[in-house]
């Protein structure tokens, strides 16, 4: 399998959970949820840590791969909603300073991020709510209701596709979304622990991103990835057709 696809003229994305924007040269990633481990050890689950080593070597190797001018975090770097854990705090500026030594980083809010200011703030970097570049809206999504006339880059839905053998076993992967005719990208999470539901099988009233909910994702075409490389998929109608959906 291949381990990237260009989606477009001007845009691939990749095995490594992110897309790659080649005039420009921006490397995008989203949904790190760094921290996750110290959520649910501070609600009684004990997990190991090893979400943050494994994205960092991801990023490096996107960095070597892609050689990127200019990295975007499409939001939710860090996990907790309602502090900045220790954990976090290590870890996110572990993230920052492997990134701001090969790039330019521009982080954008999402909706875990609410104390993530303070930490960045330490490193010189700031928060933003979105940018345009490149004729395209970058935003974290959750409180992206309406289209933009130019093309879109969202995250925060965290979509996956669940596979199925005639076994009866099943498989959950993680995917991104592309509308050609609109020009939408939605980005998969970054962080190896936040899968998401299943872009198939979950109601389009369920879809996190309030765009979504109302425009639906029928016309998405699915790809998904996994250590292997790239599945290019149909859209979601098709595969919900063949699902019996």
């Amino acid at each position: 399998m291949k381990s990237e696809i260009q989606i477009s003229r001007d845009m691939l994305i990749s095995s490594l959970g992110c897309a790659f924007h080649i005039p420009s040269g921006t490397l995008l990633i989203a949904d790190l949820h760094v921290g996750y481990e110290a959520g649910l050890e501070d609600e009684g689950f004990a997990m190991p840590r090893f979400q943050t080593d494994q994205m960092i070597s991801r990023i490096e190797e996107a960095a070597d791969r892609y050689d990127p001018s200019i990295v975007v975090i499409n939001g939710d770097l860090k996990h907790s909603f309602d502090r900045n854990l220790s954990a976090e705090w290590r870890d996110v500026e572990r993230i920052v300073d492997t990134i701001s030594g090969r790039a330019k980083l521009i982080v954008l809010r999402g909706n875990h991020d609410n104390y993530l200011a303070t930490i960045l703030a330490r490193k010189g970097v700031e928060l933003k709510r979105s940018i345009v570049t490149f004729d395209v809206m970058i935003s974290h999504g959750h409180e992206t209701e309406s289209p933009w006339n130019g093309g879109m880059i969202l995250a925060h839905e965290h979509p996956s596709v669940r596979l199925r053998e005639a076994t009866g076993a099943s498989v959950k992967i993680p995917c991104f979304l592309h509308d050609g005719n609109t020009n939408r990208l939605v980005l998969p999470a970054f962080s190896p622990m936040a899968l998401g539901s299943d872009v198939i099988r979950t109601p389009d009233e369920e879809r996190m991103i309030p765009l979504l909910r109302s425009t639906g994702i029928g016309n998405y075409r699915v790809f998904g990835f996994d250590q292997g490389g790239m599945l290019n998929y149909r859209t979601v109608a098709e595969l919900r057709s063949l699902d019996g959906l």
